[in-house]
C-alpha cells in the first residue's frame, strides 16, 4: 500500500511540474463557459493510468499522461457509469438525457426491427427498442442552441437508423455531417481530400493490421511523429473558426477508438510497447496476448489508448493557446469545462485478426480487475467507466471516491453551466452536477432539490439480460433473461461498506440470502421503475421448437388476416384453453429493403380480433401479439435469424405484410388533408391534387410494387413540401427529407 501511494503522489508531482497553460484553478466568468465532452469508445475504467495506479502495485502499461494531467487540474470520479453496457443505449441516453427505457435503445443491433428468435431453438426473443433517437426526445445540442451555444459533433454518431436518420446537425447540431456522411461546412470539410474524407480517423480498418495499417497517406506523421487524425484536425480548426464569433460553444468530440478490431495506425507506440512487453514487433498479425493472462499486455490495444490520450492532449493544447476574444487576456481554457468519459466498460477479449495458419483466435484486449467482466455484461467491469472534468471553479487534484454519477447527468449539469437550473419540465432523468464538481455538495439533487439516492440501468438482450438498481452501498441485479441467462433469478452484492471503503468491488459474493429485507425493497422498487416506463422485457418465444415450453400449448394460433381501406385486423383463437392475449401492437415500414426499418403504432384487442390504422405511406407491417405468459404471435410466420440473417430485408420474406395498399389508403386521406391545411393558408396545392388524383388511379390496379412505391414516393414529398400540419406526420419523418 505504501509503494502504490508513493507512486500515485510522483505521478501527481511530475504532472503538476510538466510544462502547462493550464492555470491552478481557473476562475469563474460571468461569461457563459465553453462545454468540450469527450466520448471515447469501450475506454476502461482501469484503461487510464491515474485511475490504475489506485488499485495496482506496479506503474500501468497503457500511458495517459494528457488525460492524467487533466485529472491533475480537474476532478477525478470513481464511481461513474455508463447508461448502458453497449455503445448505442449509452450515446442515446447521454443525448437526451433519459435511461434507456424512457428513450427506448436498448442496444446497438436489432433497433427499429421486427423482435424474431436469434436461433431456431431460441427460447426467448429480444423486446422490441428503437435504433435512433426518436421525434420529440429532449436533445442536449437543441437546448444549448436555445441557451445561445453554437454546437458541434464530431466522430462516432450511431444513434441514426440504417438511413442515418436523424444525423446529428437533424438533432441541433450546427457543425456535424448529414445521413451521407459529409460534413456540412465546405470551409473546414473537404470531401476530395483524402485525409479529411477518411472521417473514422485512426480508426479506419485495413484488410491487414499490420501490413496496410502503416504507411498509408491518410495518416501522415506531423510535426511530433503522431499520425494524422481527421477528428482531432477537424475539432480543432472548428474550434479556431467559431471562437472569433464570441459566442459559447459545444463540442461533443467521439472517436471511434478504443473499439475493437484492435489495431494501431501508430507504427512508433506500437513498437514503443513491445518493448516495454519485451518481445519483438509482430510479423503475424494475428493473436498477440493470451487471452487468459491476467493484466495488460496487448500493445495494439495499448497503443490505441495512448493515441486517444494523444487527441484529448491536441483539444486540451487547442484550448491552452487560442486567445478568448469573449474575454481578453485570457486563453480558451480559462473558461472552459472538458469532460472525458466512456460509453461502457472495456472489452476484455475479442477474435479479429488471422493469423498466418488462417486461424481466428481470441485475444486479450484490456483487464478490468478489480471489476467483474466488461462490455457487454451488466457487472461493473461493463458500466463503471472513467469520468473526469476540468473548468471553472474546480479544485485541481480532487478526487470523488464516494458519489456515483451517470452520464445521462451531462445533460442537466451542460445546461447548468450554461445557465440554466430548471429544466423540471423538459422530461430529463438525469442531476445537476455542477455543484459537485466543485464540492459544494457530495449527492447529486434532482432540479426540485431532492437528492438522488437510486441510479437504474435496463439492458434486456438475452444472454446478458439484467435490470440492475444501485443504491448506496448496494446493487442489485435481476435476471431478465432467464433461461438463457444463465445467472441466478436475484443478485445482491454490497460493493462498499458502512465507512464508504470497497467491500466487494469484484462482485464475488451475492448477498441476497442474508438481507433479505433489502433485497425486497430493492427489487420491489426496481419493478415499479420499470413497469412506469413500460421496459421492454425478453418475449417469450411462441414458434419455439420443440414445443414444450411451460405454457407453449395454450398460445392461441392466428386464424386470419385482412384489410379494408386503411384498416387492417387479424384474427386469433380464444376459448377454453386459450391463453388471453394481454397487449398487441403494430410493427410498419416505410422503407423496405436493404435499410429498412419498422416502428411501432398502437393496435386495439378486442373479442379475438386486433386492428389497426395503417400509417400513412406504410409499405409493409405485421402484428405483435403478447399473450398473459409473454409469448410472442406474429401475425404471420417469421423466420429466425438463423434461417435469415439480422441485416436481411424481412419484408421481402412476408407472404402477406398488408403490402403497399393500406398505407397508400392512409396517405391518400393524409394528402387530401394537407391539401385543406394549405388552402386555408393559400399554399399552392396543384402539385398535390395531382398527385392525390395519381394515387387514386394507382388504388384501383392490382398491387404492383413498382407503381405503388412511386406513388407513395411522389405524394409523400407533395405533401412534405408545405407548410401545414399534415406535413408534420411520423411516418412521414422516419426517413431524410429530399431537400436534406
Amino acid at each position: 500500500m505504501i509503494k502504490k501511494q508513493l507512486l500515485a503522489a510522483l505521478a501527481i508531482l511530475l504532472l503538476y511540474a510538466a510544462p502547462t497553460l493550464m492555470k491552478a484553478v481557473a476562475a469563474e466568468s460571468p461569461l457563459q463557459p465553453n462545454i468540450v465532452h469527450i466520448m471515447v469508445d469501450d475506454l476502461g475504467w482501469q484503461d487510464v493510468a491515474c485511475y490504475r495506479r489506485d488499485y495496482h502495485e506496479n506503474e500501468p502499461f497503457f500511458e495517459t499522461p494528457n488525460i492524467d494531467r487533466l485529472a491533475a487540474h480537474g476532478i477525478r470520479f470513481m464511481q461513474a457509469y455508463s447508461p448502458s453496457v453497449t455503445c448505442a443505449p449509452s450515446r442515446a441516453a447521454f443525448l437526451t438525457g433519459q435511461y434507456t427505457p424512457h428513450n427506448g435503445v436498448y442496444h446497438v443491433n436489432m433497433g427499429c426491427q421486427i423482435p424474431r428468435p436469434r436461433r431456431d431453438n431460441a427460447q426467448l426473443l429480444d423486446p422490441y427498442y428503437v435504433g435512433r433517437i426518436m421525434p420529440g426526445k429532449p436533445v442536449v445540442a437543441m437546448a444549448l442552441k436555445k441557451l445561445g451555444y453554437t454546437t458541434a459533433h464530431v466522430g462516432k454518431w450511431h444513434v441514426s437508423g440504417l438511413s442515418g436518420y436523424p444525423s446529428p446537425i437533424q438533432v441541433g447540431f450546427d457543425f456535424s455531417f448529414d445521413h451521407r456522411k459529409k460534413y456540412n461546412d465546405p470551409d473546414l470539410f473537404n470531401e476530395k481530400d483524402p485525409k479529411q474524407a477518411n472521417t473514422a480517423g485512426l480508426f479506419a480498418q485495413p484488410k491487414h493490421r499490420l501490413k496496410e495499417a502503416f504507411n498509408d497517406r491518410r495518416f501522415p506523421l506531423l510535426a511530433d511523429q503522431r499520425p494524422y487524425d481527421s477528428m482531432t484536425d477537424l475539432s480543432q480548426r472548428w474550434l479556431r473558426k467559431v471562437t472569433p464569433g464570441k459566442k459559447p460553444f459545444f463540442l461533443n468530440l467521439c472517436p471511434n477508438l478504443v473499439h475493437g478490431p484492435v489495431m494501431t495506425r501508430d507504427r512508433k507506440r506500437l513498437a514503443h510497447y513491445c518493448r516495454k512487453l519485451g518481445i519483438p514487433f509482430p510479423t503475424d498479425q494475428g493473436s498477440l496476448s493470451d487471452p487468459d493472462k491476467p493484466g495488460q499486455h496487448n500493445p495494439y490495444y495499448a497503443s490505441m489508448v495512448d493515441s486517444v490520450d494523444w487527441i484529448i492532449g491536441q483539444i486540451i493544447g487547442t484550448l491552452e493557446v487560442t486567445d478568448d476574444p469573449r474575454n481578453p487576456g485570457h486563453k480558451l481554457i480559462d473558461n472552459t469545462y472538458v469532460f472525458v468519459s466512456s460509453d461502457n466498460g472495456a472489452a476484455q477479449k475479442l477474435r479479429n485478426w488471422r493469423s498466418l495458419d488462417n486461424k481466428l483466435s481470441f485475444e486479450k484486449v484490456s483487464d478490468n480487475d478489480p471489476l467483474r467482466e466488461g462490455k457487454g455484461h451488466s457487472y461493473e467491469g461493463g458500466c463503471r467507466i472513467p469520468f473526469l472534468v476540468m473548468g471553472p471553479g474546480i479544485q485541481p487534484g480532487s478526487v470523488n471516491n464516494q458519489t456515483p454519477v451517470n452520464l445521462i447527468d451531462l445533460f442537466p449539469t451542460f445546461l447548468a453551466i450554461a445557465g440554466q437550473t430548471d429544466f423540471e419540465n423538459m422530461d430529463l432523468d438525469g442531476c445537476n452536477l455542477l455543484a459537485v464538481f466543485k464540492e459544494k455538495e457530495r449527492t447529486p439533487r434532482f432540479t426540485d432539490g431532492q437528492p438522488r439516492e437510486t441510479i437504474y440501468f435496463h439492458y434486456p438482450v438475452l444472454n446478458g439480460a439484467f435490470a440492475t438498481i444501485r443504491r448506496g452501498p448496494w446493487k442489485l441485479m435481476k435476471n431478465t433473461g432467464a433461461p438463457m441467462n444463465p445467472a441466478p433469478q436475484i443478485q445482491l452484492f454490497r460493493l462498499y461498506a458502512d465507512d464508504g471503503s470497497e467491500l466487494d468491488l469484484s462482485e464475488t459474493k451475492n448477498v441476497a440470502i442474508e438481507h433479505p429485507e433489502i433485497r425486497k425493497q430493492m427489487l420491489s422498487d426496481l419493478n415499479v421503475w420499470l413497469k412506469e416506463h413500460s421496459a421492454g422485457l425478453p418475449y417469450r418465444n411462441a414458434a419455439f421448437k420443440p414445443g414444450n415450453l411451460p405454457e407453449q400449448k395454450r398460445v392461441p394460433s392466428i386464424t386470419g388476416r385482412g384489410s379494408d381501406g386503411d384498416q387492417i385486423w387479424t384474427t386469433y383463437e380464444t376459448g377454453a384453453g386459450k391463453s388471453k392475449i394481454a397487449e398487441a401492437f403494430l410493427l410498419y415500414t416505410t422503407n423496405p429493403g436493404e435499410k429498412e426499418e419498422w416502428f411501432r403504432a398502437v393496435a386495439i384487442v378486442a373479442d379475438g380480433r386486433v386492428t389497426a390504422s395503417a400509417a400513412p405511406g406504410m409499405t409493409h407491417a405485421i402484428f405483435c401479439l403478447l399473450d398473459e405468459n409473454n409469448f410472442l404471435i406474429h401475425s404471420e410466420p417469421i423466420p429466425s435469424m438463423q434461417q435469415f440473417k439480422i441485416r436481411l430485408p424481412v419484408s421481402e420474406v412476408l407472404t402477406d405484410g398488408f403490402a403497399y395498399r393500406p398505407g397508400l389508403v392512409s396517405l391518400v386521406g393524409l394528402g387530401k388533408r394537407a391539401q385543406r391545411q394549405a388552402e386555408r393558408t393559400n399554399q399552392q396545392t396543384g402539385e398535390l391534387e395531382n398527385r392525390v388524383v395519381g394515387a387514386e388511379k394507382t388504388l384501383k390496379k392490382p398491387i404492383d410494387v413498382n407503381s405503388y412505391t412511386r406513388a407513395i414516393d411522389n405524394l409523400r414529398k407533395s405533401i412534405l413540401s408545405l407548410n401545414v400540419p399534415a406535413a408534420q406526420h411520423p411516418a412521414l419523418n422516419w426517413l431524410p427529407r429530399s431537400e436534406d
